[in-house]
C-alpha cells in the first residue's frame, strides 16, 4: 500500500501529460510554452470559478491571507507560508489542499476536483508553476500593509504653532491653548478652577502616592501666591518617595514579578534589584531614551570614562526585564527559548512604542503593519540573546541560567564562595566514598568475625585485619566530616544577585516559524526592526552581534515616531485619568485615536528637546491650567461630552491599591519610609510558590506597597480587590471597579482595624488636639485634608461617646473609640478618591 498508489499516480500523470502533449520543461517565460499553455487552458479556469471568491482581492474577506488573482500573491502564499513550491509539488501545499489530505484545509472545500484537473495541477507545479496574468497593482495584503504604514502613529511628529482661541485669558500654557482650542470648537466650556487644598491633595498622590501631612497641607492652601504650586511640585519631585510612585507605574508596564507564574509557579528570589532600579531611574530623572537603551541592551553599552562602577552595574540589572517574564520551566530547547522570545518582543514593543508585534508571530498582524518575517527578524536578536534568571536544576525546572553578582567586590565574593562550594561539594564526595568503603569493611568484618565463632580453630588473622580496617576507617570518617562541618561552618559570604541578561555565543538569523510551527521552516528572517518605522540612518546589526544593541538605539532614537508619544501620552495618562490617546499600550491601527493629536506632537517634541526629562514633563502638564480645574459636573458640558474626553473639567479618580494601602499606613502613622533590604522573597531561595505558605510569601510589613513581594498567583488581598494589574501582562493603564468586597475588606479586615488603632493612638498623643472637638479635626484633615463639617463633628462625637460607652474597659476605651472614627474614615469612597474638598 506504501508503493503502489505513488508509482499509479506517476504512471497516470504520465499519461495525462502525453495526452496533452506534455514534453519537456520549457523556459518559464516562454508564452506559447507547454507551462504556459497549461496555465490559461487549465489552471487559470480553475482558480476563477473555483478559488478567487475566497482568495481574491475582489473577495470580502481573504481566506487565510491567500490570494490567488495575481502571480505574486500565488508564489507568496498566505498565513502558512508558500502553497507552491515550482518544480516541485511533492513539497506544495496547494496540491495537498487540492488532494484533500486530512492535516490541511481542503481546496475547494465542498467538493474534490477532479482527477484530471488534479493532475494538470501537479503538471503545472512540476513545470515551474509558470503564470501567464501580469500583477495589476499592488496585492490587497501589500495595499493594507501600505494603508498601515500611512497611520498616524507610524508619521513623524509635527510641531505647529498653538491655535488662537477666543478666551485669550484664560491659558496658562502652550498645553492649555490647545485644549481649549478644542473646548471651543465644540462648544464646551472649562469649569472652575480647583480649590487650593484639592490641588495640594492632588498634586501629593499623583507625584509622591501620599497624603500631604497637616502641616504642608496648611501651609500651601494658605498661600495663594502664584509660585506656591510651583514650588510644591518642585518640591515633590525631589523627594524620594516619586520614585518610588512613578517607577511603580512603570513596574505594571513590564510585567514585574518574582516567581515565574505558568504551570510550575518558581520564586525569583533575585527579581528585586530591577525594582530598585527603576525607583532610582525615576528619582534621578535619567533621561528615558538612555533609561530604555538600560533596559534592552545595558549589557552590551560601551563604558565611558566618567561612568561609575555603580553605573555600570546599574545597566547589567536593567536588562532583567528580559528576565523576570512569565516561563514554562517544565519546557525547555528550543520551544522554551521561543515562548520567551515572543513574550520579550510584546513587553518591549508594547512598553516602548505602543505596539502589539506578538500578534505576528503565526500570521501576519491582522491590522497594523507588521508581517509575520518582521517578527521573526526581532525574534532572531532575542532568541540571540540569553536571558540570566537563575533557578536550580530541580524537578519540573529544565532551564537554570547564572546570575548577576551585584555589590561591592562582588565578583570576587562570587568566586571565592563558588571555590569554597566546590571544596565542599569535593569533602562531601570524600566523605561518602568513605562510608560506603566502611560499610563494605564492616560487612567484611561481621562475615569474619561468624566464621571464626563457627569455627573455633579458625585463624583469626583475617578477622582482626578487618576490625583494623573498619577502626582506620571510621576514624578517616570522622576527621573527613569534621573538616565538612568546619568547611561548611566557615562559607564566605556571597554576594547579592540579580537577574539579566547576555548575548549567546553565537548569535544567529532564524526562518519564519510558517504559522508559529518550529518543524515547519519557511524564508530565513535576516534579524532586522520594524520595516514600517521608516527612520533616517538606522543602526545596522553587526556581524557576530545579537542586534539587541542596534535595535535599543533604534527604538530610543528622536527619529522614532512612536517612542516620546507613547511615554508622553502614559504620563498624561497618569495625570488626567485617561490618555490623549486612550489605548495606552495600543497605538496601532485598532488603538484609539489621539484626542488632541497636534498637543500630543507638541508635547512629544518637547519632551526630546528637553532631554527627554521626565520631571520635567510632569511639571509642564501639572502647571497647566487643565491639570489645576476642579471636579465641578456642569450639565450643559455633560451633554456635549459626557466622557470627559475634551478635559473641561479634572475626572474624579480613585486611588491604587498601593496609594490607598500607604494612606492607611499614612494616617496611622506607621508607614516605614525606609527602602528595605532586597526582598522577602530571596529568603524562599529557588521555589515552588504553591509549597510556601501565604504568611511567609507575604510576611506582615509597613514599608510603602511598590517594595511587597509581587509572586504571581500570590499577590497580597487589598491588591487583588482593588484592580492590581496581572504581574503577567503588561499593563499601562489599570481596570477601577466599584464591587462590595472593597467596602467589606475596609471595614472588616485586620489590617485596617490595627491601623485604625494605631491612628487613634497617634491622634490621643498629638499636641495639637487638647480637646474632643479638635481630635476630630485633626483626625478628618489627615485622611481627608480637609476641615470638618457641622455635622461631621456631631456625628464623629456621637460615634466616640458612644464606644466609649459601650466599652468596660478603661484602658482601651479612648483608644477604640477613635478608631472607630478612623475606620469611619478609611471606608468612605473620599478617602480612596481624588475628589474636590473645601
Amino acid at each position: 500500500m506504501g508503493r503502489f498508489p505513488i508509482f499509479a499516480t506517476t504512471l497516470l500523470a504520465i499519461a495525462v501529460s502525453a495526452s496533452l502533449g506534455f514534453g519537456k520543461e520549457p523556459a518559464a517565460d516562454g508564452k506559447d510554452s507547454p507551462g504556459m499553455v497549461l496555465f490559461k487552458t487549465k489552471i487559470e479556469p480553475v482558480l476563477k470559478s473555483h478559488c478567487y471568491e475566497c482568495h481574491s482581492k475582489g473577495a470580502d474577506e481573504i481566506a487565510v491571507g491567500l490570494e490567488l488573482d495575481s502571480p505574486t500573491g500565488l508564489m507568496r502564499g498566505g498565513d502558512s507560508g508558500p502553497v507552491v513550491i515550482p518544480h516541485d509539488p511533492a513539497k506544495s501545499l496547494l496540491i495537498r489542499m487540492l488532494r484533500h489530505d486530512d492535516d490541511v484545509s481542503p481546496m475547494p472545500p465542498e467538493e474534490k476536483l477532479s482527477s484530471e484537473v488534479f493532475t494538470a495541477f501537479e503538471e503545472w507545479v512540476r513545470l515551474g508553476a509558470p503564470d501567464s496574468r501580469s500583477d495589476q497593482g499592488l496585492t490587497a495584503r501589500d495595499e493594507r500593509y501600505e494603508a498601515g504604514r500611512r497611520h498616524w502613529s507610524f508619521q513623524s511628529p509635527v510641531g505647529v504653532d498653538p491655535p488662537v482661541v477666543q478666551q485669550a485669558d484664560w491659558p496658562r500654557s502652550v498645553i492649555d491653548e490647545f485644549v481649549l482650542s478644542t473646548m471651543e470648537s465644540e462648544g464646551v466650556k472649562p469649569v472652575a478652577d480647583a480649590s487650593r487644598r484639592t490641588l495640594v491633595r492632588r498634586i501629593f498622590f499623583d507625584l509622591v502616592g501620599l497624603p500631604p501631612s497637616a502641616e504642608l497641607l496648611e501651609q500651601f492652601a494658605n498661600d495663594d501666591s502664584p509660585e506656591a504650586i510651583a514650588k510644591l511640585i518642585d518640591h515633590l519631585l525631589e523627594s524620594p518617595q516619586f520614585g518610588e510612585r512613578w517607577g511603580r507605574h512603570w513596574l505594571d508596564v513590564v510585567r514585574y514579578a518574582e516567581s515565574s507564574g505558568m504551570e510550575f509557579n518558581f520564586t525569583y528570589p533575585h527579581a528585586w534589584p530591577y525594582r530598585d532600579y527603576v525607583i532610582d531611574a525615576f528619582n534621578q530623572d535619567k533621561p528615558y531614551d538612555v533609561f530604555v537603551r538600560e533596559q534592552i541592551a545595558g549589557d552590551l553599552m560601551p563604558v565611558g570614562e566618567s561612568d561609575t562602577p555603580e553605573a555600570v552595574e546599574a545597566r547589567r540589572i536593567a536588562v532583567s526585564i528580559l528576565s523576570f517574564g512569565p516561563k514554562r520551566h517544565n519546557s525547555r530547547g528550543t520551544p522554551f527559548r521561543m515562548d520567551v522570545a515572543d513574550d520579550q518582543i510584546d513587553t518591549v514593543f508594547r512598553a516602548t512604542m505602543g505596539l502589539t508585534v506578538a500578534c505576528a508571530r503565526c500570521h501576519d498582524h491582522k491590522f497594523d503593519p507588521i508581517p509575520t518575517k518582521d517578527y521573526y527578524s526581532l525574534a532572531g536578536i532575542f532568541m540571540s540573546t540569553e536571558p540570566l534568571f537563575g533557578t536550580i536544576k530541580q524537578t519540573y525546572s529544565n532551564t537554570p541560567t547564572d546570575l548577576l553578582p551585584i555589590g561591592p567586590d562582588a565578583a570576587a565574593k562570587h568566586a571565592a564562595a563558588e571555590a569554597h562550594d566546590k571544596k565542599i561539594d569535593e569533602a562531601t564526595k570524600q566523605v561518602a566514598a568513605k562510608k560506603e568503603a566502611l560499610k563494605k569493611a564492616g560487612e567484611a568484618e561481621k562475615v569474619a568475625a561468624d566464621t571464626k565463632a563457627a569455627d573455633t580453630k579458625a585463624d583469626d588473622a583475617k578477622a582482626k585485619a578487618a576490625a583494623k580496617l573498619v577502626a582506620d576507617l571510621q576514624a578517616e570518617v570522622t576527621s573527613l566530616e569534621a573538616k565538612l562541618a568546619e568547611l561548611k561552618k566557615n562559607r564566605p559570604a556571597r554576594p547579592q544577585y540579580a537577574m539579566t541578561a547576555r548575548d549567546r555565543d553565537k548569535p544567529a538569523d532564524i526562518h519564519v516559524a510558517i504559522r508559529g510551527n518550529l518543524g515547519d521552516k519557511g524564508e530565513l528572517a535576516p534579524r532586522g526592526f520594524l520595516s514600517a518605522v521608516s527612520m533616517p540612518d538606522s543602526p545596522v546589526i553587526q556581524a557576530g552581534h545579537s542586534g539587541r544593541l542596534e535595535l535599543a538605539q533604534w527604538i530610543s532614537s528622536p527619529d522614532n515616531p512612536l517612542t516620546a508619544r507613547v511615554m508622553v501620552n502614559r504620563i498624561w495618562h497618569h495625570l488626567f485619568g485617561s490618555g490623549l490617546v486612550p489605548s495606552v499600550d495600543n497605538f496601532g491601527l485598532i488603538g484609539k485615536q489621539p484626542v488632541h493629536p497636534e498637543l500630543l506632537d507638541t508635547l512629544a517634541l518637547q519632551f526630546i528637546e528637553t532631554d527627554w526629562s521626565v520631571k520635567q514633563m510632569i511639571r509642564k502638564i501639572m502647571l497647566s491650567r487643565v491639570y489645576q480645574l476642579s471636579s465641578t459636573r456642569d450639565a450643559e458640558n455633560m451633554k456635549l461630552d459626557p466622557l470627559n474626553r475634551l478635559y473641561w473639567r479634572s475626572q474624579p479618580r480613585r486611588l491604587e491599591a498601593e496609594a490607598i494601602r500607604d494612606a492607611i499606613l499614612c494616617v496611622s502613622g506607621q508607614l516605614d519610609l525606609n527602602r528595605p533590604e532586597g526582598s522577602t522573597v530571596t529568603a524562599l531561595g529557588d521555589t515552588l510558590a504553591r509549597g510556601v505558605a501565604t504568611e511567609k510569601l507575604q510576611p506582615p510589613s509597613n514599608h510603602r506597597s511598590v517594595y511587597l513581594p509581587i509572586v504571581r498567583d500570590y499577590i497580597p488581598e487589598l491588591f487583588d480587590l482593588f484592580d492590581f494589574p496581572s504581574p503577567s501582562l503588561v499593563s499601562g493603564s489599570r481596570s477601577v471597579t466599584n464591587v462590595p468586597a472593597q467596602s467589606l475588606y475596609l471595614r472588616n479586615s485586620t489590617f485596617v482595624a490595627e491601623q485604625a488603632k494605631h491612628a487613634s493612638q497617634r491622634l490621643l498623643a498629638s499636641p495639637e488636639a487638647s480637646n474632643d472637638e479638635q481630635r476630630v479635626e485633626l483626625a478628618l484633615r489627615w485622611a481627608l485634608a480637609r476641615p470638618v463639617t457641622d455635622a461631621e463633628r456631631s456625628a464623629a462625637l456621637a460615634l466616640v461617646k458612644q464606644i466609649q460607652e459601650l466599652e468596660s474597659d478603661p484602658k482601651v476605651r479612648d483608644v477604640n473609640a477613635w478608631a472607630a472614627w478612623f475606620q469611619t474614615l478609611f471606608t468612605t469612597a473620599e478617602f480612596r478618591y481624588l475628589v474636590d474638598v473645601p
